[in-house]
């Protein structure tokens, strides 16, 4: 879905009432990619038994034993995988990776930030003439990864 709606996004030749719709584009990017989570959350409520949470039977067994300590009753359980962007697995997966370039390279001395200037050549260059640069946040984003690598 959210390659679908990136494609729904890109910038052709002919009009895109999407693109052009200003400030109402910035609230359909946004839309879009909350639907695009909840389909993936739902996707994963739905396939549990094919993704295998039967592994986590000590989970399950320890929510149950907490609920009836409680005196509540449990809910289903659903357990997200790491590839979940922003589930506990993942963050614990990103620290651990994070922490692990300490092992190999020295610790950190430096913070280094980096912002975007929304008047950089690239980016004003690729405007059409009735654009500013807060109708296009795609443009900012692709520029600035670009900038950055």
């Amino acid at each position: 879905m959210l390659q679908y709606k990136s494609a729904l996004t890109a910038v052709r030749d002919d009009f895109n009432p999407i693109i052009s719709a200003g400030k109402l584009t910035q609230q359909w990017i946004v839309d879009s990619y909350l639907q695009a989570g909840a389909n993936n959350l739902t996707f994963i409520r739905t396939h549990q038994q094919q993704l295998r949470t039967e592994l986590y039977q000590g989970f399950a067994d320890h929510l149950e034993n907490a609920a009836q300590n409680a005196v509540v009753k449990a809910g289903i359980p659903v357990n997200l995988p790491s590839s979940f962007e922003g589930s506990p697995r993942n963050m614990r997966e990103r620290c651990a990776d994070a922490v692990s370039t300490f092992d190999k390279y020295v610790a950190p001395d430096l913070f280094i930030t980096f912002t975007a200037n929304p008047e950089w050549p690239e980016i004003t260059e690729n405007l059409r003439p009735s654009e500013h640069t807060t109708d296009r946040p795609d443009l900012l984003v692709r520029v600035f990864n670009l900038k950055l690598k």
